[in-house]
């Protein structure tokens, strides 16, 4: 869905990277690239993706931050799930939005299903000329079919444009829908099929306490426990392979969608929650929910040892005037090794991970600091 070709300053070498990758195959270019030079910066030599206009928002891509690959790898698997139609509204709703970052890029194609495509309109004229038609069907009287040839359909296409925003594409006119129920619909971050003797249905969470109630109602239930969970689904990538969908509560799932839904609210927090899982491995979906609301117990550790053996300093009151006067006379790389060591820092596919309250037990396998720098 993506490809990276990334090379180290000062070599010729070129190594691909196809996204959405595993580990492994991550770890295997970031050993590519120091073959070919370990002291050169890791640079972006060319970026291709399947969303034409996606390598233009990647141009300031720093291929040396695992914290921005882990986050191209996981808007890779979200683009590698969407069918060709929902590939053209994404071009669109990416020239539609304010883009600033990866974070962006993330939360527009987590929503695409809240935009629309309207084939074959790229342009103010073919715009205003089915606002005409569409009006005209609804019975608005400002575009009856006698005064078509007096219209000034690029005047219409422009001023619509200018209200309802949006972006031209080859494929068509892409823009938000406008019914808030519908796109509230399909925002959810869990989807359950529950199962009675009276019905089936399937509900979206997070939802609220009179929306839980309908659905009792639906399956002609008392409580959720009366009906069995036939399916479990996450529009969130990577959460289905580390949350157990074997005995699931609704009550559970539902308070989880609520907390992962504010986990996207905050930079960050959902790799925290996606590295805390990798570590902990929960068993159940409630100890799963226990590692979310337990969330602020974790913290993310900087990739660079450098700069966490100065956090380190940081965290014991040394200020930024001391650092910079002792820097040149400590090695902080080796201070921030070491805290890691003793701290039980893990590594995983999202980032490194600390546990505040008590250091997580040593990898059967010393960890490995060394990646794409």
């Amino acid at each position: 869905m993506i490809q990276l070709f990334m090379k180290r300053s000062g070599s010729p070498v070129i190594v691909p990277l196809n996204l959405p990758a595993s580990h492994d195959a991550m770890t295997e270019a970031a050993s590519q690239l120091d073959e070919a030079s370990r002291a050169g910066k890791t640079e972006i030599v060319e970026i291709k993706s399947v969303i034409a206009n996606l390598p233009s928002y990647l141009s300031g891509l720093d291929p040396g931050s695992r914290t921005q690959l882990a986050q191209l790898n996981q808007l890779s698997s979200i683009i590698a799930k969407m069918d060709s139609r929902e590939r053209n509204i994404y071009a669109g709703a990416l020239d539609g939005n304010s883009i600033n970052d990866l974070n962006d890029m993330i939360r527009v194609a987590e929503q695409v299903s809240d935009y629309i495509l309207i084939p074959n309109v790229n342009s103010d004229v073919t715009l205003g000329r089915y606002v005409a038609v569409a009006g005209q069907i609804q019975g608005d009287p400002r575009f009856p079919e006698a005064a078509w040839p007096y219209l000034d359909f690029a005047k219409i296409g422009a001023e619509y444009y200018a209200e309802h925003g949006g972006a031209y594409t080859y494929a068509g006119y892409v823009l938000r829908k406008q019914d808030d129920e519908l796109v509230r619909e399909k925002k959810s971050k869990i989807q359950l099929d529950l199962s009675s003797s009276q019905a089936q249905v399937s509900v979206c969470l997070p939802a609220t306490k009179e929306e839980l109630e309908r659905v009792k109602r639906t399956l002609g239930i008392d409580c959720f426990a009366e009906a069995a969970v036939t399916k479990v689904s996450f529009s969130v990538p990577y959460m289905d392979e580390h949350i157990p969908t074997t005995g699931v509560c609704v009550e559970d799932a539902n308070e989880l969608a609520w907390a992962i839904e504010g986990m996207q609210c905050e930079d960050g927090e959902l790799l925290k929650y996606l590295s805390v899982l990798s570590v902990e491995q929960p068993g159940t979906m409630q100890e799963a929910l226990r590692c979310a609301m337990n969330l602020d117990d974790y913290e993310r550790i900087p990739e660079d040892t450098y700069e966490y053996g100065q956090a380190v300093l940081r965290r014991i009151g040394a200020d930024d005037e001391l650092i910079d006067t002792i820097d040149g006379y400590m090695d902080f790389e080796k201070l921030g090794e070491d805290t890691m060591a003793e701290e039980g820092v893990r590594r995983t596919e999202f980032g490194l991970i600390r546990r505040c309250s008590s250091p997580f037990a040593e990898e059967p396998q010393a960890m490995e600091m060394g990646g794409l720098s």
